[in-house]
């Protein structure tokens, strides 16, 4: 057997094995955003993206918001801001479990009660999680207190391999 035969050989019966490796496979990941200081939503906020493994995958849902950038005599130039709620995120699997990145921005904006042709106060907050998580299994991935309201937030994230 000739050594180019030899590579061919190892080559046909390494591919397998190498296209396993290099295989996408779709993913749905749930984020549930739960505000405990709202005792009528105890169920939470549903968001749910079908990801494809090692691909960055895009979330948003909101408004854009008008907000006054310039006020020369005559004329207003305004500039708009997304608020709401955005969620990118990549995931793969490791041995039994699924590693997950994700950026996570929730925003919105509040007007000025004594003069309400003021710009909006836009209040936000922004996660950036890397974690592991079981297949299949509800996991608390942040909880946190809002330093503004005291309300207190998780997000639970739960990755099926579809």
């Amino acid at each position: 057997m000739t050594t180019r035969t030899r590579v061919l050989l190892v080559a046909a019966m390494l591919a397998p094995l190498a296209a396993a490796q290099n295989a996408r496979h779709v993913y749905k990941v749930d984020f549930t955003i739960r505000d405990s200081g709202d005792a009528s939503a105890k169920s939470g906020r549903k968001y749910s993206l079908l990801v494809n493994s090692r691909v960055k995958a895009n979330f948003r849902i909101g408004n854009r918001v008008p907000t006054a950038t310039s006020n020369a005599p005559g004329s207003t130039s305004y500039t708009y801001v997304d608020v709401g709620v955005n969620i990118d995120c990549v995931v793969d699997e490791i041995d039994n479990a699924i590693g997950m990145h994700a950026d996570v921005d929730m925003s919105g904006a509040v007007n000025a009660e004594k003069n309400p042709n003021a710009n909006p106060t836009i209040s936000q907050i922004k996660l950036n999680i890397d974690t592991t998580v079981l297949p299949g299994k509800p996991t608390i991935v942040a909880s946190f207190d809002d330093p503004i309201t005291s309300r207190k937030f998780d997000v639970e994230a739960t990755v099926t391999k579809m």
